[in-house]
């Protein structure tokens, strides 16, 4: 194992990693991952020597040096331990997981002609369709399972530089699977270890040479949304977010012609006379719009995802998904396979479930007082008249107030929220990530639904019935400019955040280290520097469009432009969001994922819920046709549109999902293509058919008669 030393010779050359390293140049790769250690730790428990020792046992070379930076109370001295497996090792971790492994087309397309006769297996080879019933070729985006054998290894499609099997992502899969398991791994719990401060900070080191040829084809801004290079994006991040810059891009794409609908109703708001005919005309068109677009997106979305999945090799990928490092609980024999598996006890973890959401209504009670309390006082404010002097007009300062302390109110109860549900979720102790984070973005979503649209849902639900008047006893007019409002402020500071707090973090890490040792610094150890996109990076950044679509369709009919804003603030997101990954934040973990997983049932049942919000809008809020209030004609007419609407468009969302299929049907003949291609080129199933003998000269076939049978006895 190597030890570390003061004065590292590493620290001579700033890329010696990358242009000096024997391994490098023999593998085309040199250090896949880095781990921060304090100097602080070294007597911690486990040491800085017991983890190295436990990664240098499981077969991981190892190459430790001090920090450059100079030491100052600002910044502890730090040990930086670089982390690489050898080939043979990731294999052998690829077999143990069964990775998910891309098959070249020509090598599979050989086998099946010559097939495998010694395990009866006839050549299987599969004819190109000529007709294009099929879209794909048939061998084409074919996924295997990993194995050892050495008659695989001339199947599998070599991704990595220098002609190597694995890409950076699979690598870092990998060795972040070998440092963590416990079965012939490093079996350390990464994620504790850094809870405990024994390390300071562990992530995948940046390619330089593959990050600058991403960030040449995704930062341009001569691409259209859909022309997002996603192979390079899922090949060096990970299909997880991959799949959320392939649904911003799906949905910015899709924006395009909701923006120009929105822009050609709201122009008429504009240019014509207020008359009921121009409002129903507008506020009907928007309302039924809206809710066969979001239908159609979500469809749409579906079909692709699946198409994607599919190309990236993790269709399946919840059935092969590991345990969690954190997941605590006691080994017991497995119900179905006897083997010893974790378990958790059922009673215990509901009575954790059961604390975690009491706190979580009790923050949605909070949230509930703050508005009420934000809506009492622009009331007062409307009542006593108070203004001030614009010019020679005197502007009433109620609406701009209750506005002012909605967004406050907003940014303040995500503040409180944020610093709470990550522990409590925690404690919940989920085995899979995919539980994991689908509990969280359960209650993060229920709790930030309810804190960004509480103000609307009072506006547009509550207030005529309240006898609270509206300002300038127009509702329609308050929901817009609260709609407007708290939507326009809420992407204007998402994307200051997201410009300026990485760089002010850079800023501030350049001051500690010291501005002209930072020019000079190990560029591994500089990453260390930038900010952490952790595993949160991804839910924000869904939150983020979740909340917009969510602005986008629930409240069209006040504002028909919404999704016009919505299309604007995407095309810059695309790009703010590419910069920040490739620039300002360490690399992030590689994570695998099917689908969006939460967030696409979050986004359905948004939709659904717009056609109510829109409905209650069109006919009660609105006030677009002449309906003759408080009389019983004039309310069972109201119920019957009402019904009317909502049915109809629940119909339509019906008859979507149930006669067009969520799977292509090119991808349903490929993904069957591949589930028999792997039964004979991995599983070498043997045909049905009983074999085809040749026969053999030597062999004479002869049937004794009677008499010679009794003279040969």
């Amino acid at each position: 194992m190597t030890i570390y030393s003061k004065h590292s010779d590493d620290l001579e050359d700033p890329h010696p990693i990358y242009e000096q390293d024997k391994f490098l140049n023999e593998h085309g790769y040199a250090w896949d991952y880095v781990l921060v250690f304090p100097i602080s730790s070294a007597h911690r428990k486990p040491s800085i020597e017991d983890i190295c020792h436990r990664l240098h046992a499981a077969g991981l070379s190892l190459k430790l040096f001090y920090s450059s930076a100079p030491k100052s109370k600002a910044l502890r001295q730090l040990v930086f331990c670089l982390v690489r497996a050898p080939p043979d090792l990731l294999k052998k971790e690829a077999d143990r997981i069964s990775l998910n492994m891309l098959v070249d087309e020509t090598a599979l397309k050989e086998a099946a002609l010559q097939g495998y006769p010694l395990q009866n297996i006839q050549p299987f080879h599969i004819v190109q369709d000529t007709q294009n019933v099929h879209e794909l070729p048939p061998y084409a985006s074919i996924h295997v399972k990993y194995s050892c054998r050495e008659d695989m290894q001339r199947l599998y499609l070599k991704r990595g530089p220098l002609n190597s099997l694995f890409s950076s992502t699979q690598r870092m899969l990998l060795t972040k699977s070998i440092m963590t398991n416990t079965h012939g791994g490093a079996g350390l719990d990464l994620y504790k270890i850094l809870h405990n401060k024994t390390l300071a900070a562990f992530y995948p080191a940046h390619e330089p040479t593959e990050r600058s040829e991403l960030a040449a084809a995704w930062l341009s801004w001569h691409f259209w949304p859909w022309q997002q290079p996603l192979p390079s994006i899922q090949s060096y991040f990970g299909s997880k977010i991959a799949l959320y810059f392939a649904f911003l891009a799906h949905y910015t794409t899709w924006l395009m012609g909701a923006g120009v609908v929105g822009l050609g109703l709201w122009i008429p708001q504009l240019v014509l006379p207020n008359t009921p005919l121009r409002d129903q005309v507008v506020v009907c068109s928007s309302s039924v719009f809206i809710v066969i677009w979001a239908t159609l997106l979500m469809k749409s979305w579906g079909r692709y995802n699946a198409s994607l999945a599919f190309h990236w090799g993790t269709t399946n990928f919840q059935a092969t998904e590991q345990p969690r490092p954190q997941f605590v609980g006691r080994l017991v024999p497995s119900p179905i396979t006897g083997r010893p598996i974790l378990s958790f006890d059922k009673r215990e973890k509901f009575n954790r479930m059961c604390w975690s959401w009491l706190l979580l209504l009790g923050l949605i009670g909070l949230v509930a007082g703050l508005v009420s309390m934000n809506f009492y006082l622009q009331n007062y404010l409307i009542e006593a008249k108070y203004a001030v002097r614009v010019g020679s007009w005197d502007v009433l300062i109620g609406g701009p107030v209750a506005n002012l302390a909605n967004v406050a109110q907003i940014a303040l109860m995500f503040q409180i929220y944020d610093s709470v549900c990550v522990q409590l979720n925690e404690i919940e102790n989920h085995a899979t990530e995919s539980d994991h984070e689908g509990a969280f973005i359960l209650k993060s979503i229920l709790f930030h639904v309810i804190n960004n649209f509480a103000a609307l849902f009072y506006v547009m639900f509550v207030k005529r019935y309240l006898g609270v008047q509206c300002m300038n006893h127009d509702c329609l007019g308050e929901l817009r400019i609260s709609l407007l409002f708290i939507f326009g402020l809420q992407m204007l500071w998402g994307n200051l955040q997201q410009v300026l707090l990485p760089r002010l973090w850079s800023l501030w890490t350049a001051c500690r280290v010291g501005r002209p040792h930072f020019d000079h610094i190990h560029p591994l150890e500089e990453e260390f520097y930038l900010a952490d996109y952790g595993w949160l990076g991804t839910f924000y950044d869904y939150l983020e469009l979740v909340l917009q679509f969510g602005f986008t369709i629930l409240f069209i009919g006040a504002f028909p432009a919404t999704p016009l804003l919505s299309l604007v603030n995407n095309v810059c997101e695309i790009r703010i969001d590419a910069y920040r990954l490739l620039n300002e934040y360490r690399r992030p973990t590689p994570r695998q994922a099917a689908t969006a997983g939460q967030w696409v049932t979050v986004l359905e049942v948004l939709v659904t819920l717009s056609i109510f919000t829109n409905g209650y809008f069109l006919v009660y809020s609105s006030n677009v046709f002449a309906f003759q209030d408080n009389t019983i004609d004039g309310d069972l007419a109201k119920l019957r549109l009402f019904v009317l609407y909502v049915a109809t468009l629940l119909l339509f969302r019906y008859s979507v999902s149930r006669y067009w299929e969520n799977v292509p049907e090119a991808i349903q003949v490929q993904l069957k293509r591949q589930d028999f291609l792997s039964s004979k080129v991995l599983g070498r199933e043997a045909d049905e058919e009983a074999p085809q003998f040749v026969r053999s000269e030597s062999f004479q076939f002869r049937i004794d008669s009677i008499e010679n049978r009794r003279a040969s006895v």
